[in-house]
């Protein structure tokens, strides 16, 4: 194996790059040192032509940060793009993370990809053995609950979705969005929360956990844990 300090790890986020927010938060689990290498979907998207890229349907909705500005892009716009990311930087790295919780398969590749949604996904299926399990689950925008809701019914798991940006207030007890969350979660009483966007941040993973006492787990966090694991 490498040394640790040789070990570099990609980036790619479904907005512009560097997402040194989304960086920060995987630094939070990772015991070693790494390097990180950013690629972005729309690094090289002039702002005359982001209106091309929105989304098609309420279940097409992805939401980024573009120039600090919070956006709605297409999922099925973006993913030819992201491999043309993914292709740019994977020879530099040893293991990329698509930073969105959106996406699950972008095909084989000669290196591993993380995909945060579908890693903690499935660490939520081992949790939900619990009687009577009930998901709570934070979306970033009010388009995606319906298919969020729809996908874990069909999983015969009880959840109750909300939606609240990640980019709102940076002081989240006095978001009235996250606010409200807490709120609807209060009379719903979940066994567990996810928040599932890879730009919410610790901040909004221990709001929730203080106010409502319930683990919660966050993207970047579970996938932060994944790649001790391979650097283990």
């Amino acid at each position: 194996m490498k040394s640790k300090k040789e070990f570099n790890i990609g980036i790619v986020t479904i907005g512009k790059s560097p997402r040194l927010d989304i960086e920060s938060e995987l630094q939070k689990t990772i015991d070693y040192e790494v390097s990180f290498i950013h690629s972005g979907a729309l690094d090289n998207i002039p702002p005359a032509q982001i209106n091309d890229l929105a989304p098609l349907s309420d279940s097409d909705t992805l939401v980024t940060l573009y120039d600090d500005t919070e956006i709605q892009v297409s999922h099925e716009k973006l993913t030819k793009i992201l491999y043309e990311n993914i292709s740019e930087i994977i020879s530099d790295v040893d293991v990329i993370v698509m930073a969105c919780t959106g996406y699950e398969d972008m095909g084989n590749y000669e290196k591993p990809i993380l995909f945060p949604g579908q890693i903690t996904e499935n660490l939520i299926m081992d949790y939900a053995n619990k009687k009577d399990f009930k998901l709570g689950v934070v979306q970033p925008h009010s388009n995606q609950i319906k298919k969020e809701f729809e996908k874990w019914n069909s999983k015969n798991i009880v959840a109750d979705v909300y939606a609240s940006s990640p980019y709102g207030n940076v002081n989240v007890s006095a978001d009235q969005n996250w606010i409200d969350v807490k709120n609807s979660f209060d009379q719903f009483n979940p066994d567990l929360v996810y928040l599932n966007c890879m730009g919410m941040s610790s901040a909004h993973k221990d709001y929730i956990h203080e106010n409502l006492n319930v683990p919660v787990l966050l993207a970047a966090n579970v996938t932060g844990m994944v790649i001790n694991q391979i650097l283990n």
